[in-house]
């Protein structure tokens, strides 16, 4: 399983790539202190969920083992409806934390 994403070093550096979207997070937001915090852009929601399970939340507890080797069968992960997923995980977030840009 793998994702795709860009990571920037701070608003900043976001904006060089991606004016638009640098502006929709200073709208959106309510502080100045995330400003030089790192960033992860997801290209749609369907990346997001992804990462969400090899390397996120359900990584983090233990839903998904890295390195998992399904001895010649099917990887279960082929099978699962990200983009629901993901409109769940973007319905139950954390608004301080995520951003979901249309």
């Amino acid at each position: 399983m793998s994702y795709r994403y860009e990571i920037y070093d701070n608003l900043a550096e976001l904006k060089k790539a991606d004016e638009k979207l640098a502006d929709e997070l200073v709208r959106y937001s309510w502080s100045e202190e995330w400003k030089n915090e790192d960033f992860m852009v997801f290209p749609n929601k369907v990346e997001f969920a992804k990462f969400e399970l090899e390397d996120g939340w359900y990584e983090e507890i233990g839903l998904v083992i890295k390195g998992t080797n399904y001895n010649g069968t099917v990887n279960p992960f082929n099978y699962i409806d990200y983009k629901g997923l993901a409109d769940d995980l973007i319905k139950d977030w954390d608004n301080s934390l995520y951003y979901a840009s249309d």
